[in-house]
């Protein structure tokens, strides 16, 4: 299973540079290009990872150099930007080739130091490079619902969220009889799916089929940046996190109420991430809201800020910082520089965002906003989380302190996407099955009723 375009990687590891979309719909090639895709594919890698970047630089397509420099970017800086996260080049491993969109598409599967990469090659019909991606590699395990969530007790209705951005969704609703509370699931940064699939794991399922269990309905849907990727791609200079996430959480809102078997008088925005930050936004919008609940929430709204810190921790997981992982955070250094001061031009990338999508969040305190709000919240934190860690969510508990409309958990051994686990976490946890603790599902459960009462 492949996973669409990851982020820029607050969520994940790796940069992700693209000029096309990711496609939604794959077909197999004529077999007479295969060979020639395999090829050029495998020497397109072959240079990066040789350090021959003018060579590489000459196989790009017109639209790849426009993209790579209105986001100000090379083809030897993402490259050392993979080395530093994903450890040294050790050699290629398979390719595979597919056609989508019009476009052939080289998978050449690399084996890296610390982790293994599809790194997917986009080529035009004049055999350039038109774009250019790093996908977790494909696991040979699949993903494995959770004992806690049966679907002898549920059912599940697909349903259209928006108008003019229209998402797929899936509502999963107990099988007994109503009015239910209502959950809507917010994703987390990048261009998740609705089960906002991240290797193989699907916390977003898990969620959904756990709680329906329990008796609460839970609405999910594609995020826009994956469902409309192209289109957004257009509109970069303009796009914010209303675009992104806010406009589309108000209309699962306005959704879920039209519903059967919903009480809509106990309906909950449970954010994940970059959901989890934003939630306070959407409820100051959508004054119907029951209360929320934040899973590994970030405090701070200039949420990019966290990169850095997540970029030391990674590189710094073989005991050394080498040469090229240097020269790696000062790039990031230097971008988020850009960031702080808004030194952006209109037309230029930062971060993977626009000045506008950065200034919308400069002064955007996500704990200032919920101390504001009336709503009952719960909060919720793993302790193997090093993408919002525990000093985070030391500032959610200090700023809502003495709040006892707040409840505030923390589970020792569990990551960012709220699956336990042992020792330190790493990217490379996300390539193996697993799904978000019962404990967690009980938790929320619980406390949801507790409101409903």
């Amino acid at each position: 299973m492949r996973k669409g375009k990851l982020v820029i990687v607050l969520a994940l590891i790796l940069i992700l540079i693209f000029t096309i979309a990711c496609a939604k719909k794959t077909v197999a090639p004529a077999v007479e290009d295969v060979e020639s895709v395999e090829l050029t594919a495998k020497n397109f890698v072959g240079l990066l990872s040789n350090g021959e970047f003018d060579e590489a630089n000459r196989m790009l397509a017109e639209i790849m150099v426009e993209g790579l420099k209105k986001q100000n970017l090379t083809l030897e800086g993402i490259w050392s930007s993979v080395i530093a996260q994903a450890g040294k080049f050790v050699e290629i491993r398979e390719i595979e080739v597919t056609e989508e969109m019009g476009y052939k598409c080289g998978y050449v599967t690399c084996e890296f130091e610390k982790i293994s990469l599809n790194v997917k090659v986009v080529l035009d019909k004049e055999g350039k490079v038109a774009g250019l991606f790093f996908l977790p590699a494909q696991s040979s395990e699949a993903y494995r619902s959770p004992e806690y969530a049966d679907p002898d007790l549920y059912t599940e209705r697909e349903c259209i969220v928006g108008d003019e951005w229209q998402l797929p969704a899936t509502l999963t609703i107990p099988k007994e009889k109503g009015p239910f509370p209502a959950i809507i699931l917010v994703h987390g940064s990048g261009p998740h799916d609705r089960d906002e699939t991240i290797g193989v794991n699907k916390p977003f399922k898990d969620l959904a089929g756990g709680l329906a269990t329990k008796g609460i309905a839970v609405l999910r849907y594609e995020k826009r940046t994956k469902q409309y990727a192209t289109e957004i791609l257009s509109t970069m200079k303009d796009f914010t996190v209303n675009e992104e996430t806010i406009n589309d959480a108000l209309a699962a809102a306005n959704l879920i109420r039209e519903a059967e078997g919903i009480d809509i008088s106990k309906i909950f925005i449970l954010g994940h991430s970059l959901g989890a930050m934003l939630a306070p936004r959407v409820a100051t919008q959508d004054k119907g809201v029951a209360g929320l609940i934040l899973l590994a929430g970030c405090p701070n709204g200039l949420y990019i800020e966290k990169l850095l810190e997540q970029t030391e921790y990674l590189v710094s997981l073989d005991g050394k910082i080498d040469e090229a992982e240097t020269k790696q955070l000062e790039e990031i250094e230097r971008q988020l520089k850009k960031i702080r001061e808004l030194d952006i031009r209109e037309d230029e990338i930062v971060l993977g965002a626009s000045r506008a999508y950065w200034a919308d969040l400069m002064d955007y305190d996500p704990v200032k906003k919920a101390r504001d709000l009336s709503l009952p919240m719960l909060i919720l934190q793993g302790g193997r989380d090093y993408q919002v860690t525990m000093e985070d969510f030391r500032e959610w508990e200090e700023g809502l302190a003495g709040q006892d409309r707040v409840c505030l958990k923390f589970y020792l051994d569990l990551n960012h996407l709220f699956i336990s686990g042992t020792g330190k976490s790493t990217p490379d946890e996300y390539t193996k099955p697993g799904n978000v603790a019962q404990v967690v599902i009980e938790d929320i459960a619980e406390w949801v009723k507790s409101q409903s009462n």
